[in-house]
Order: C-alpha cells, then structure tokens, then sequence
C-alpha cells in the first residue's frame, strides 16, 4: 500500500467500508451528498413555474411557509450532518488503517470538531469553481450576446479543454485539504495552503485517486441495485406463482418499504468507500 495503484486503493478501500459497519452512519450523508452533486436539479423549477399566482389563498400561502420553513431546517441539518459525518469519516477510516476500532460516538465527538473548517474548506472550493465558470464561459457568453455564434463556439472549446482539468485539480486541492484540516488540525487557510503545496508534482497520484474513488462508488452502487433488482424480481415470481397479482400494487409498495434499509446501506457503504480512498490516499502520499 505504499504506491498509488488503483486497485489497491479500490480494494482497501471497499474492505474499510464493507467491515467498518459504524462507520456507516456518517457515510450515508456522505454518500447521500455525493449522490446530490452529481445530478442536476431542474424539475423544481418546472414544477413551480406551474403554480400560478391566483392559486394562492390566505391558508396555501401559510401552508408554504409552513413547508419552506421545514424544507430549510432540513436543508440546514443535512448539511450539519454532512459536514459532520466528513470529519467523522476522516477520522474513523485513519483509526481503522491504524488498527483501531472507531466508535460512533468518537466519530460524532470528532466531526462536530471539525465540521466548521470542513465547512469553510467547501465555501472557499465551490467559491473557487464558480469564479473560475465565470472566467472561462465569459468570453464565449460574451460572443453569443452579439450574435457571433460561430467565434463563440471557437473559444468555448479551448475553455472547455482548460476548465475539466483545472475542476479536477481543485477538487483535489478540496480533498487533500480537508484530511489536512482534520488530521493535522489545521484552520481552513493553512490546511488550503499546505494541500496547494501538497499537491505540487502529486497530481497523476491525485487523477488515480479520483478515477479510484469513482469506481468504487460505482462498484457499490452497481452491485447494490443488482442484488435489489434481483429481490424484486424474486418478489415478482413468487406473486406470480401464488397467482395474487391483483394484489400487486400494496406488495410493490410494501415491498418497496422493505428494501429501503437495503438502499440506504448502499448509500453508506459507497460514502464510506469514497472517502475511504481518498484518505488512505493522502496517508500513503504523506509518507513518501
């Protein structure tokens, strides 16, 4: 484990995961957020966009707030338990390389300790990549605006080729930060500072890291839906067999019930592989 190999990194990090079950907690937000960035989100504004303002009373106005308000406080206790549950997986996947056993507790003590720099290091990074949209899309938008499309597709291609590789070097920088905060205590200023330098002549170790860590996401996710699928599918037979397919839509929604628990272990087991990596990563980089 003292070279960056991919499948090393995969597999180690799959076996932390897969054995280190009170870890679990903390990689469903994980996991859960992961999952959240990388999907687009559009269909709340088309389902609003729907409502039209003379739909409103005096108690549906009421009810809104009543939801937004709910809504928020939902949002802002995920991203607590987000920020939380990084800090406690940092630390538990560095106890376990260790040799110890990382308790939920210790992981909760741990990730409030280091939820606000975590926070801090995320402000700082979507703060970095959106400035850096901004710089790159501008010249193009600015053409579009004047109607030359043909110059604006002209210079979107050069951007395009400068901001995938630039995105993935913060997101690095992002990443080795973070386990800098955490493992050497560090505020988000010095711990940013360092993982900059750290980074220096790191970044194909850094690009293995990504590649690795998305594949074993992926391999998680993938074996997960398999093996619920093939539930399903068992459930559908044996419906069938008995010939109580009027009945099929209370069992299909039963049946869904019962296989949540099976997703949200999935969603656990692929946060907790993907930060796994990433920290295992910056250990064994950081002895070299």
């Amino acid at each position: 484990m003292e070279t960056m190999n991919i499948f090393e990194m995969i597999k180690e990090g799959l076996r932390i995961a897969r054995t280190s079950r009170k870890l679990w907690l903390y990689g469903f937000f994980v996991g859960l957020g992961t999952m959240a960035n990388s999907r687009g989100h559009t269909h709340g504004a088309s389902a609003a966009a729907r409502f039209a303002p003379h739909t409103f009373t005096g108690g549906t106005v009421l009810l809104a707030i009543a939801i937004a308000i709910l809504l928020l406080a939902g949002i802002f206790m995920y991203f607590v338990m987000y920020f939380v549950s990084a800090g406690a997986l940092i630390e538990g996947v560095t106890q376990v390389h260790r040799g110890q056993l990382p308790t939920v507790r210790g992981g909760w003590r741990d990730g409030l300790a280091h939820c606000g720099v975590l926070f801090r290091i995320a402000v700082i990074y979507f703060a970095m990549c959106a400035g850096s949209l901004v710089v790159l899309a501008a010249p193009s938008l600015l053409f579009l605006k004047f109607a030359a499309t043909a110059l604006a597709a002209i210079i979107a291609v050069p951007a395009a080729l400068i901001a995938v590789p630039w995105l993935a070097t913060l997101y690095m920088w992002q990443a080795f930060a973070s386990r800098i905060a955490v493992l050497e205590n560090r505020r988000a200023r010095d711990a940013l500072l360092k993982a900059r330098l750290f980074l220096h002549g790191r970044l194909l170790d850094g690009l293995k890291l990504i590649i690795a860590a998305t594949l074993g996401r992926l391999i998680v996710v993938l074996a997960g839906t398999a093996g619920l699928l093939a539930a399903a599918l068992f459930v559908v037979v044996v419906l069938k067999t008995l010939g109580v397919t009027h009945a099929a839509l209370p069992v299909i929604v039963l049946g869904t019930m019962a296989l949540l628990p099976a997703a949200f272990i999935i969603i656990a087991i692929s946060g907790t592989t993907q930060s796994s990596i990433w920290t295992i990563g910056y250990i064994v980089q950081r002895r070299q």
